[in-house]
């Protein structure tokens, strides 16, 4: 069975066969010489994750093609659900990517004990389809990261909202409010939001200050939103949610969806947005172990000390304020 960084630049040099354009590359991704991508290739460096997923953005593979070439496991196609965003069909194909998500909601709705665990690396889509704005932006992030950085955010959106996908984002929020849920965070996942519409505001990524103040508007309002969700234990008026705060930073988030005692799908970030569905029974059984032995190095906030939960509870707003401070300096 060949180890992970072998199957990597194999597939790299499967996909940019001329090694003097591949060498270029590799240097740009690592920011390092050549000889630190060398010693990557062949195993004294350790490959890190956020290393791999900037691999993955440039040369286009995702976390199935390596598995596949790996051989570490038997994909069976047939228990993947994966949307391909490609630049040429990003526009085509993000409403059949929101179509996946939609549907596992409403079918989930019908269920007799659904539930929901997620390890939030960032902030869950879940929450942020809840604000239009927000969402639009977290798109425009893959697309600026992955395919297009000259394109500004409001020229992005004019093209996002011709395709009337505001009625999924609603849909899929409002299920998810209606399932209940074990969310493990750690304080930098809603920094990571507010970081990101800092550095877009900085590099000149919106035409007009009024959409930065919409952003930062509902930022805002999601901020106070996670903080009466964390307090209660409860989405808004809906089913219950029981917080986890993880000690250090969460790099590798995941959702595991069940019925009553049984894990049946799993989905599995890739970069950013993408991801894929799978109700793999042997990766499904390894993701629920790997959240439970995350739950429980981490602090339940509903069992912890009032001080703790408080903390963590104002840290969302104390981060918003921080921020704003930032960047209307």
């Amino acid at each position: 069975m060949k180890e992970i960084h072998e199957s990597i630049f194999e597939l790299i040099a499967e996909i940019e066969p001329n090694p003097i354009v591949r060498a270029e590359k590799l240097t740009q991704v690592f920011g390092v010489g050549q000889r630190s991508v060398i010693n990557r290739a062949k195993g004294y460096t350790v490959l890190r994750v956020d290393e791999i997923e900037k691999l993955m953005a440039a040369f286009n593979f995702s976390w199935l093609d390596i598995a596949r070439l790996n051989g570490e496991i038997s994909i069976d196609n047939s228990t993947y659900e994966y949307v391909r965003l490609t630049k040429e069909s990003f526009f085509h194909e993000i409403p059949n990517f929101l179509r996946l998500y939609r549907d596992l909601m409403e079918e989930m709705l019908k269920m007799d004990n659904p539930w929901i665990k997620i390890i939030c690396s960032d902030v869950p889509m879940f929450h942020i389809m809840k604000f239009e704005h927000l969402t639009y932006f977290k798109f425009y992030m893959y697309y600026h990261h992955k395919f297009d950085k000259t394109l500004t955010f409001e020229k992005f959106r004019e093209r996002l909202k011709l395709l009337c996908l505001d009625l999924s984002f609603e849909t899929i929020a409002t299920a998810y409010a209606s399932i209940k849920s074990v969310e493990i965070w750690d304080r930098k996942a809603f920094e990571e939001l507010l970081l990101l519409i800092k550095e877009c505001n900085d590099y000149g990524k919106f035409e007009h200050v009024a959409s930065l103040r919409v952003l930062m508007e509902e930022a805002n309002l999601l901020a106070r939103y996670l903080q009466k969700c964390v307090k209660s234990a409860q989405k808004g008026d809906r089913e219950k949610v029981n917080f986890y705060e993880y000690g250090s930073i969460l790099r590798d988030g995941f959702v595991v969806y069940g019925n009553g005692e049984r894990p049946f799908k799993l989905s599995q970030k890739e970069f950013m947005l993408q991801s894929f569905l799978t109700s793999d029974v042997v990766l499904l059984a390894d993701f629920d172990d790997s959240f439970a032995t995350l739950k429980g190095r981490s602090d339940d906030l509903i069992k912890t000390s009032v001080r703790s939960q408080r903390s963590f509870r104002k840290h969302f707003r104390w981060l918003f304020k921080m921020y704003k401070k930032c960047i209307f300096h």
